[in-house]
């Protein structure tokens, strides 16, 4: 009888006309039948076809052109977003409390201007403190100086590579670039020791043109995901925001941003060991390592890989994420200042995966179906 229920009030939210009442309904049965043990295959459908379905609708809303937009009223999108939120799997869902989705009859968010994604952007600094712009410079050999060459190559990856016999790196003068990416920016870097490192948005990254001596030794502020190459006579290390990460040769994401209270690794292969102060942990496949700010020492948990690698895969993706936590992410990807009209505003959650290939325009269309609004001033976005 509920899902008989179920179907008759998706029915109306289909056609647009279901009412508040309704709707609030609907919320109530679709969370009693959220759990993927309840989904019944055989009466309700396949779930990949209803997903791929709803991501359609949710796609044609949010695509339709602005002099038809005007007739394409809110609540049509409130039911798109209903419809994913059904199949309790897909591309754009939001979480509310207590009610998962509602009515709403307000304008929305005042586009001033659109802002695009970000790309690959960012800074080399050599040595003698050069400064040379990787987003502007053309593809090929930046730079051939102490046995290294430095070199843009087509895919925008930044390339280092050894020039001579390893012997006579051994006793040359170590020399150190540091490598910076915007707000708005990502870069990716092979480094003289074979370690690829994918560096994130508002991140620097800081080590030896040559790996001598006994440890590899980077720094890094904000957030990268390494592939670090196996050397067992050279660990090397990652310092980052007063933690370190030792690794021989493994696969593992740093976040450590300054405007971020904790301290994040992830683990995808090999072993790790963290370091912070007096406090260690080891870290096994599949498990996160975090410290705050405040101590307390290191906890160990389950990670969430796809969440954590969201980014260097091109999402937003969103696991119970806190609109604050959301908002950092869209600061600096589209290089926006965020403000909120409210606090209140802070207890929003929201759940699911959005392109970081989108304007910032698209994004925030996205996240009005949950009753935000927003105001876009120059760089400044404000959250109502």
């Amino acid at each position: 009888m509920e899902k008989e229920k179920l179907f008759k009030l998706l029915e109306k939210i289909e056609s647009g006309s279901a009412t508040t009442e309704e709707l609030a309904q609907y919320n109530q049965l679709y969370m009693h039948f959220q759990k993927a043990e309840d989904w019944d295959t055989l009466t309700m459908g396949e779930k990949q076809k209803i997903e791929k379905e709803m991501y359609t609708s949710i796609s044609e809303a949010i695509e339709v052109p602005s002099k038809q937009k005007k007739s394409y009223s809110l609540f049509n999108y409130a039911a798109a977003a209903v419809l994913l939120i059904t199949v309790s799997i897909g591309f754009y869902f939001y979480k509310l409390n207590p009610a998962v989705v509602t009515k709403k009859q307000d304008s929305k968010a005042v586009h001033i201007h659109d802002r695009p994604p970000g790309g690959n952007k960012a800074t080399l600094t050599l040595n003698n403190g050069t400064k040379i712009s990787l987003t502007d410079a053309s593809n090929g050999d930046l730079v051939k100086r102490s046995g290294i060459s430095i070199t843009k190559a087509a895919d925008g990856q930044l390339v280092y590579k050894v020039l001579g016999p390893a012997k006579n790196q051994a006793n040359a003068a170590m020399e150190y670039n540091s490598i910076s990416t915007p707000n708005g920016g990502q870069y990716q870097i092979l480094l003289s020791d074979g370690s690829k490192v994918w560096l994130n948005d508002a991140s620097s990254l800081k080590f030896p043109t040559v790996f001598t001596g006994e440890m590899r030794n980077v720094e890094l502020s904000g957030e990268a995901y390494f592939e670090v190459s196996k050397n067992e006579k050279m660990p090397f290390t990652v310092n980052a925001k007063g933690t370190s990460v030792l690794v021989l040769g493994t696969h593992f994401n740093i976040m450590a941003y300054p405007d971020e209270k904790a301290v994040r690794t992830t683990l995808l292969e090999g072993a790790v060991k963290l370091v912070h102060a007096d406090d260690e942990a080891f870290l096994k496949p599949g498990e996160q390592g975090t410290i705050k700010e405040k101590g307390g020492g290191f906890k160990v948990r389950e990670a969430d890989i796809a969440a954590v690698m969201a980014w260097k895969n091109g999402y937003f993706l969103l696991d119970n994420a806190s609109l604050p936590q959301l908002m950092r992410q869209i600061s600096r990807w589209y290089d926006v200042d965020v403000v909120y009209a409210s606090g209140n505003l802070k207890d929003h959650e929201f759940v699911g995966e959005v392109s970081r290939k989108y304007s910032l325009m698209k994004i925030l269309k996205i996240l009005e179906l949950s009753g935000l609004t927003f105001k876009l001033e120059g760089r400044t976005l404000t959250v109502k």
